[in-house]
């Protein structure tokens, strides 16, 4: 009996095809009853911690391989080889290789001779099959050729390389296993069979051929004649490879031997922090803990707190961290958060669970008193629960990278990386993804997947379960179950990779000397093969540097302030002002972190919190798992005045500040402890089993938790149901330390909102210059406090908004679209320089021409930048540009020449007859308004909008910010409206082979919206959805689930002439006795004939002084209103003669 394995397998790490997860391979190995197993993904080995850890748990032995390009003479890829590790030596090695591979930066992945040369020892060598060295090279070169290639390589493996074939009835397999066993025979090397695995079954060919089709962004009917796979690629077993490689039983007896050869073993566990070098002379566990008793001491020396608390408390964190050996690593993290601080990058209060230490606080790690806010250490670092302490620290979004590159500098290049992650194929992803590769309608597979309820990480099998519609249109219709069944197979498999948003890694040593680096297709950079918890679980640190957008905005906020209020301290400011919680209970809620969305200001209505443990509960509610219960209503209603009934006068100390909920994973901490007698560290490993759901764990603690509430004298029925509502709520239990941290951010967004709304909303919109969307909102957000956002000015505006006096902001020039970054700083820095500029003409006789080039000027002039300065129209400069840029040259050239121009002829283009502009006021025409538009992302100086707002809300109409606020105080979240705006963005979306949505974004100038039109909607009024032109759209209005953004499903589309016929009672014609005679009448009469194709009535009348009577006519007379109509009767009546009467 063979010890029989299969040394050639991809996993799902494979992303470019492969389907087979780790837990269900080794599965099927113990099935099986395979002794060992081997995983050898292509130029990775992103799955061997998980692969090897499941092996050992399964008690079999792991073999960790890779799939290796080979780059011959000539730098050409010539097939892959299979290398095997046969210890630890040999891992160490495949690391150099793949790293040096991935660092290459080359275009072409792969291993040449010498780095195989360089790190040949302790591992096998397979040719690897029919994508290798041989099936590759006996189909495209001649038999010396390939001869020579295998010679090479086979040299370099000394009774450690294999022609490895396999028998899959691929094309022209049969030419290539010949030639491979030629070669094998002709240079007396040993055979060994593989199967080239990609899935577990051959039911899951289907499945892979889905997945190679979605990476390669290809339909499946395109792949029909495809060569490259085989449904014979399954995981065979024993009996079907010996049946299959029957006529040649040593290439699987020499399975055996390689499989004896490897014996590949992880080192014991240990973990392996950085070296830290502290600035003393002292160890690190002293200077820690001088650094924790200063730190202690400097904070109550200003304060009248209980000492002996805080050193009760200090001391106890600071035996547990030096006991479990993290000083260093506290160390490690103070050091950089202080040169942070100390170089003008602004940190964060405190993230996650860290939040809770006293130790982090008086180190300055966070901001956060612990003892203040009832946060418990052990929730961070448990003696009970030993795991890596890991702190999350935020950044300001800007300077984040100095961060990165200060470490980096301080521990060295090869021993800092940025972290890998997945991204995966989740349940609407994939069904979308599926129907797409299946070639089904986007409307059919777009409404399949949204039966999927949005519930973050649900899977398919869950929202079969969950809902009752999706579950009816998989046993109904057979396209419906094709989908789902497919999309099942690959569902949560990793489609590609990433960096994670955060991570980084720092090991004592080259990080190559831990496992692999990996390289970006799309990046410049480099990041490690194993995810953060394989990174973990090998003992090496993670460290989260994140990047947060608020700390930039506070930090250019208070900075704009501190500019006329040299004392203001925004971490003094009190968290109980009246004004702040005013502006939160009005919904103003926009730019302030954590509280902008739609839904959460929904929230804020119903809640109207005053004080700032409400702000750290609604960050706690405002989740999915909690917004799929009943448990924020509850909190509301709990607040205004429902009765709250508590189990046990022990809880409500405990609840009270929740409302009676149990809302944070610390108040099922301390309930274990106040009730069940449990340590706070027991109480973190129960609240840990209930968050994940081990059920055997559960009971013991059950058990347990009812015996200590006995010696309470708590009854046994009172204790289960407590336990009871423990283990229901703890699965939506939120870390308070780190909603307390959050709270504080947007408890100060808030305030420097309430009190510098200049300032605040300046720092706001610079920081995201390059979202248009988020511009938008944050412009609709300065109305409604009345800042006042003045037009780009080339003599005022630099490249950030910037507050100016009576509440006004002077908007940004690097917020305009064809401006760019540094063209914006160089009009600045000239301006300083060389003084205002006094025209256009000057304006480009001072810059340069190259840095500001006329697509810069022409956004500029759009944008209503010279309209302070110019004596023409915007629409002329724009004829003019090239005249400008000339003359403001040629002044260059001479000034550079020495010339004096005293006695030249200036040079002029200005008529006598053009008009001047004074007092800076600048009415633009419609089409100057479009341009306006394009280079803003919005109407800032007027809006087409504006001369019809009267009479939309005549019609009964809402605005768009009238319906946002509708939804927002409503618990309607669709209905059917009618909105009307201007089109001013237009993207097609493709939903199948030949079929596209179009999705409008609309602007009414309170806000905008983006409407969606099928393609039969589309059709039928394409002729009508214009840019810029007033239109009335009717459909279904909805909160997107995906941003949070008002969207509208269109059914009909109105032009202004349709709306007004459609709402309009009449038409009122009123003449004056006046200025009416029998001519005018004539003239009106023929313009109503000529506009008399219409269906709204007109009503005539006649006024005088003293009355107004209507004129009988012998006939109604009906017209079809248009602006020409209004406008022609209005030139012979007068101004105040017509006007639309609605119902």
């Amino acid at each position: 009996m063979i010890n029989f394995t299969h040394l050639h397998l991809h996993t799902c790490y494979s992303l470019g095809s492969g389907t087979i997860r780790i837990e269900s391979l080794v599965n099927t190995a113990k099935k099986n009853k395979m002794q060992s197993l081997a995983i050898t993904d292509h130029l990775n080995i992103f799955g061997a911690i998980k692969f090897y850890n499941k092996c050992i748990d399964a008690k079999i032995k792991p073999i960790i391989g890779c799939e290796i390009p080979i780059i011959y003479k000539d730098n050409q890829l010539i097939g892959n080889v299979v290398l095997l590790c046969m210890n630890i030596n040999g891992y160490y090695n495949l690391n150099k290789i793949l790293s040096s591979i991935h660092t290459s930066r080359s275009s072409i992945l792969g291993a040449n001779i010498k780095l195989l040369d360089d790190y040949k020892s302790d591992l096998i060598c397979l040719s690897g099959g029919r994508n290798g060295i041989c099936g590759v090279n006996s189909l495209t070169k001649t038999l010396s050729d390939t001869e020579e290639i295998i010679k090479d390589i086979s040299q370099l493996f000394i009774n450690r390389f294999y022609i490895e074939f396999d028998n899959t009835e691929r094309e022209n397999e049969d030419i290539y296993i010949k030639k491979s066993l030629s070669y094998a025979s002709k240079l007396d090397l040993p055979i060994v069979a593989s199967n080239d695995v990609l899935f577990i079954s051959d039911s899951d060919y289907e499945a892979n051929e889905v997945k190679v089709a979605i990476n390669q962004k290809t339909k499946l009917d395109d792949r029909i004649n495809q060569s490259d796979y085989s449904p014979n690629q399954y995981f065979k077993s024993e009996q079907e490879m010996a049946s299959l490689f029957s006529d040649y039983p040593e290439s699987l007896e020499n399975i055996s031997e390689i499989v004896k050869m490897c014996n590949f073993k992880l080192p014991d566990f240990k973990y392996h922090l950085p070296n830290f070098s502290n600035p003393s002379d002292k160890d690190n566990k002293t200077y820690f803990n001088d650094l924790c008793v200063d730190g202690l001491n400097n904070y109550l020396s200003a304060s009248s707190l209980d000492k002996k608390i805080y050193q009760n408390r200090l001391s106890r964190e600071i035996e547990v961290i030096q006991s479990m050996g993290f000083a260093s690593y506290f160390l490690i993290v103070q050091e950089f958060i202080l040169w942070a601080k100390n170089n003008d990058v602004p940190v964060g209060p405190g993230r996650g669970s860290g939040a809770g230490s006293l130790v982090a606080f008086v180190l300055g790690i966070t901001n956060i008193d612990p003892i203040k806010y009832n946060l418990l250490f052990e929730r961070f670092l448990n003696p009970e629960r030993i795991s890596m302490p890991d702190f999350d620290i935020d950044f300001c979004m800007n300077k984040r990278q100095k961060v990165i590159d200060h470490i980096i500098s301080k521990y060295g290049q090869d021993k800092v990386s940025q972290i890998i992650t997945y991204s995966t194929l989740s349940a609407r992803a994939v069904i979308r993804d599926v129907g797409r590769v299946l070639d089904f309608s986007y409307g059919f597979v777009d409404y399949i997947a949204k039966l999927v309820p949005f519930s973050l990480g649900i899977k398919i099998e869950e929202a079969l379960k969950a809902s009752k519609e999706l579950a009816k249109e998989y046993k109904t219709k057979d396209d419906v179950k094709t989908i789902i069944d497919l999309a099942k197979k690959i569902e949560g498999l990793p489609r590609g990779v990433g960096t994670h948003a955060a991570g980084i890694v720092i090991s004592p040593s080259s990080i190559t000397d831990f496992m692999p680096v990996y390289s970006l297709e799309d990046k410049d950079e480099l990041i490690t093969q194993f995810d953060k918890d394989d990174i973990e679980s090998i003992g090496l640190v993670k460290f989260d540097i994140l990047g947060l957008t608020t700390l930039t905005i506070i930090d250019e906020a208070v900075k704009l302030i501190s500019k006329h209020n040299h004392n203001f301290d925004l971490s003094k400011v009190p968290l109980d002002d009246i004004n702040v919680f005013s502006l939160l209970q009005k919904k103003m809620t926009t730019g302030i972190f954590q509280l902008e969305s739609l839904g959460m200001k929904k929230y804020m209505a119903q809640l109207k919190p005053d004080k700032f443990e409400d702000i750290v509960a609604l960050v706690a509610l405002y989740r999915p798992g909690p917004l799929g219960t009943n448990m924020v209503d509850d909190f509301i209603a709990n607040k205004h005045g429902q009765n709250i009934k508590y189990e046990h006068p022990l809880l409500k100390n405990i609840l009270s500040e929740t409302n009676g909920l149990i809302l944070y994973q610390e108040q099922v901490m301390e309930i274990a402890r106040s009730l069940g007698q449990y340590t706070l560290g027991d109480a973190d490993l129960l609240r840990r089993a209930m968050g994940k759901k081990k059920l055997k764990e559960m009971e013991n603690h059950r058990s347990r938790f009812t015996s200590g509430c006995k010696g309470n004298n708590i009854s046994e029925n009172i204790s289960k149901s407590i336990f009871d509502k423990m283990e229901k709520f703890a699965g939506y239990g939120f870390n308070k330390s780190h909603s307390v941290a959050y709270a504080m951010l947007s408890y100060q967004t808030a305030y420097l909102k309430a009190y510098y709304p200049t300032e605040f909303f300046s720092a706001a919109l610079s920081s995201d210059m390059d979202n248009t969307n988020k511009i938008i909102n944050l412009l609709t957000a300065c109305k409604q406090m009345k800042v006042k956002v003045n037009l780009a000015d080339i003599n005022q505006s630099n490249y950030k908004f910037l507050p100016v006096k009576d509440g006004h902001i002077n908007y940004g020039l690097g917020a305009i679209k064809g401006v760019g970054e540094s063209a914006a700083y160089h009009i600045e820095d000239i301006r300083i320089s060389k003084g205002k500029y006094i025209d256009i003409e000057d304006f480009c006789s001072k810059i340069n021409l190259t840095t500001v080039n006329s697509g810069a000027i022409e956004a500029l002039i759009s944008s209503g930048c010279f309209d302070s300065i110019s004596t023409k129209t915007r629409t002329q400069n724009l004829q003019d540009i090239q005249t400008y840029i000339s003359q403001g040259h040629k002044k260059q050239i001479d000034k550079a020449a020495g010339q004096n121009e005293l006695f030249s002829e200036p040079l002029k283009i200005i008529s006598k007859d053009e008009p001047i502009f004074t007092n800076n006021v600048y009415e633009p025409t419609n089409n100057e308004l479009v341009r306006e538009r394009k280079v803003l992302g919005c109407y800032l100086s007027s809006h087409p909008m504006n001369i019809y707002k009267k009479e939309i809300s005549e019609m009964k109409l809402k605005s768009l910010i009238e319906i946002n606020n509708s939804i927002v105080n409503t618990p309607k979240l669709k209905f059917n409206s009618i909105i009307s705006g201007v089109i001013i963005d237009t993207r097609s979306q493709k939903i199948s082979k030949n079929k596209f949505i179009t999705i409008y974004k609309v602007d009414d100038s309170s806000q905008q919206i983006n409407i969606s039109f099928f393609e039969d909607k589309y059709i039928k009024y394409k002729d009508t959805l214009k840019e810029d032109r007033i239109l009335f759209f009717s459909g279904e209005v909805y909160i997107d689930e995906y941003d949070s953004q008002l969207t509208m499903r269109a059914e009909k589309l109105y032009t202004l002439t349709e709306a007004r016929e459609k709402y309009s009672k009449h038409l009122s014609i009123v003449l004056s006795s006046e200025i009416i005679s029998k001519e005018k009448i004539h003239n009106i009469k023929n313009i109503i004939d000529k506009y008399d194709s219409g269906n709204t009535k007109v009503v005539l009348s006649y006024k005088t002084r003293d009355f107004i009577a209507p004129i009988n006519s012998d006939k109604e007379i009906y017209v079809k209103i248009t602006d020409n109509l209004i406008s022609d009767i209005k030139s012979i009546a007068g101004d105040d003669s017509v006007s639309i009467k609605y119902q």
